[in-house]
């Protein structure tokens, strides 16, 4: 499984599944993300334990950004997981997805110096399948 789009698949649909799973927990969003992040943190240390020795002090502050963005980004996500109910929680899921989306597009328009037409077209045609996801 080296093929960087099955990844890119595969963990698409895994992210899709998660949060289904967490929805019909019942747990709040507080202490949903702490058996998540408990669960995840114990299975990525068993896969990850032969890594550790790549870690360098340069890296350092990046991926602290990266784990305070992504805490924060998980305890509303779940917070919002917990108070939808299982027939809206697709809606909701969706609306992040299509923000999600945004963000990415947004930082290679910047890195590449500029909003080609493309991108403008593909970022209505997002807003327009959201709408019509959301309906």
């Amino acid at each position: 499984m080296e093929s960087l789009d099955v990844k890119a698949v595969i963990s698409g649909i895994l992210f899709g599944i998660w949060p289904l799973l967490m929805n019909r927990s019942g747990l709040s969003g507080n202490l949903s993300t702490v058996v998540f992040a408990t669960v995840v943190l114990i299975c990525v240390l068993i896969v990850s334990f032969g890594s550790l020795q790549n870690i360098t002090v340069s890296s350092l502050p990046w991926a602290i950004g990266a784990g305070i963005v992504g805490a924060i980004a998980l305890l509303v996500f779940n917070s919002m997981l917990a108070k939808a109910t299982p027939q809206a929680v697709g809606t909701f899921i969706v609306l992040m997805i299509v923000a999600q989306i945004i963000v990415p597009a947004i930082y290679q328009a910047i890195l590449n110096g500029g909003l080609p037409a493309t991108k403008i077209v593909g970022f209505v045609f997002a807003a327009i399948a959201a709408v019509l996801l959301l309906r």
